[in-house]
């Protein structure tokens, strides 16, 4: 187990090294793009950058932390200039904190896989024992589901629920802020406003988590001991029941894998339905504007926030090291023969 945790996090520093040179490499091309001086960077300098994006992410969190104010003297005449920190920066940027933004985040994949968890192992273990119109469902829409992203879904509900049925809302920030102004935010508030978001992630991938599951049943009816329970007349709930036992470990993997598609997923439906979590700071660190030239022309303009991208993939990362250690833990924990195995 520590032995994995050590390549987890190994893996975790090699992943945001890249990350952020990459970042960089990113800016240099849209500062280049504007008009703006770029000079080559050595592989010391690069690294040094990857610092400055740790040391900025990390500061998000600093309440205590002030700005700085830099003096400088041109033509005779001495300016100053405010750098506020990079708190300040966040909050002024997005109207939220990073621990809410992060918050945010966590809730709706909880409240996705609250339902897709015992939803998708129900419904894949009754499909893969007994078959039937379970199963003939479930190979009819798994093509379908693994063809279509989150947002399809999400554009979907949006009609079903929201356009047609008033249920719901097109905007969570829009909804927080008209539920401020009428009074205070509750719980309901929030939920409301997470509701079509956490549907089509949930709907996006229940399918899909079913038929992962029930496959594995099918593997596993091939075993002996299932033609034994059969043959002593075993009721169905004490077989699925072993089943699930048995599967659930190889489930996890599953689940550890797919936690990234799941996330990359919820990014996107953050962006659909303005739901400000790490998602929407993504969106928002990269983008395009128009500006007025002397000419009296338009011409378009990139802006490029690689700390804000650099912080989405550090919450990222560490979401996923924690999730696939979790799993791992409970994997051991459920089938400690692997452990065995591989100490051997």
């Amino acid at each position: 187990m520590l032995g994995k945790v050590a390549q987890n996090i190994a893996l975790l520093v090699v992943v945001l090294l890249v990350t952020g040179i990459a970042i960089q490499l990113a800016d240099d091309k849209v500062l280049s793009a504007r008009g703006g001086y770029t000079q080559e960077k050595s592989i010391t300098d690069m690294i040094k950058g990857v610092k400055h994006y740790v040391e900025f992410s990390v500061g998000l969190f600093d309440k205590d932390k002030n700005g700085t104010i830099v003096e400088i003297e041109y033509n005779g005449t001495t300016y100053q200039y405010y750098y506020p920190p990079p708190r300040e920066i966040f909050i002024e940027w997005l109207k939220i904190t990073p621990e809410k933004c992060i918050a945010i985040t966590i809730s709706i994949l909880l409240l996705s896989m609250a339902i897709i968890f015992p939803l998708g192992l129900y419904w894949g273990l009754k499909a893969g024992h007994k078959g039937g119109i379970p199963d003939r469902i479930l190979l009819l829409l798994a093509p379908v589901f693994s063809g279509f992203p989150g947002w399809f879904w999400g554009l979907m509900f949006l009609w079903i629920l929201w356009w047609r049925f008033d249920i719901g809302t097109i905007s969570y920030i829009n909804h927080i802020q008209k539920a401020e102004a009428h009074g205070s935010v509750g719980l309901v508030d929030h939920l409301v406003g997470l509701l079509i978001p956490v549907l089509a992630l949930t709907f996006a991938n229940i399918t899909i988590y079913a038929f992962n599951v029930r496959n594995l049943v099918k593997q596993e009816a091939h075993e002996g001991y299932f033609l034994v329970d059969v043959l002593k007349g075993l009721p169905d709930r004490k077989i699925r029941r072993k089943l699930l036992r048995t599967v659930f470990p190889a489930f996890l993997t599953f689940t550890s894998y797919n936690f990234l598609n799941l996330m990359i997923n919820e990014m996107a439906i953050e962006k659909l339905f303005d739901v400000p979590g790490i998602g929407y700071v993504l969106s928002r660190s990269v983008g395009k504007y128009f500006v007025r030239t002397a000419e009296g022309t338009w011409t378009q303009q990139f802006y490029f926030f690689g700390e804000g991208i650099f912080f989405v993939a550090l919450v990222m990362t560490i979401l996923y090291f924690i999730n696939s250690t979790v799993m791992e833990a409970l994997y051991l924990r459920l089938d400690p023969r692997r452990e065995v195995h591989e100490e051997a």
